[in-house]
């Protein structure tokens, strides 16, 4: 059996962009409404928590026998690679994760590679861009910026 790898990217926040490593794009691994804690108040998130989160989540693959590749982080967000065969793996690890990875990745998208993309884009057409992440997007819609382009470059999307 052929080998197939799955590698994650992590992106909140701009449609058609893959957000896996955060339950917006996990396709509802993080389903608030099945877990009555998670409807209660949460803590903030800080870097310490996130990444404690993301060490227990490593292990559990681990201990499952998958394996974790390709592991970086950028800006803030941790992003890694898996297996396909290691699927079920991921899915019974990552549930604890993602209520922390969503949380954070939210709190820190406006700093995401992606927003630092279209906000330079926004600048390139002499607009300033907003301070948080709803005014960029909204600035980014109205100004009809393709946001495959901007973000991949010309031709890439």
């Amino acid at each position: 059996m052929k080998k197939r790898l799955i590698v994650l990217a992590s992106a909140a926040g701009v449609a058609g962009v893959i957000a896996v490593g955060g339950a917006a794009a996990y396709g509802g691994a993080f389903n608030p409404a099945s877990n009555p804690e998670a409807n209660a108040p949460a803590e903030p998130v800080t870097q310490e928590s996130y990444d404690a989160a993301y060490a227990t989540f490593r292990d559990c693959m681990k201990d499952a026998g998958a394996s974790l590749f390709s592991e970086r982080t950028v800006g803030v967000v941790h992003e890694y690679s898996y297996w396909e065969g290691d699927k079920s793996a991921h899915d019974r690890c990552y549930v604890d994760f993602a209520p922390v990875d969503f949380r954070w990745q939210v709190a820190n998208s406006y700093d995401s590679p992606t927003y630092v993309s279209l906000r330079e884009c926004l600048t390139d057409l002499g607009v300033e861009p907003g301070k948080d992440v709803e005014t960029v997007w909204e600035q980014v819609q109205a100004a009809d910026i393709d946001v495959v382009e901007c973000t991949l470059g010309p031709g890439l999307g």
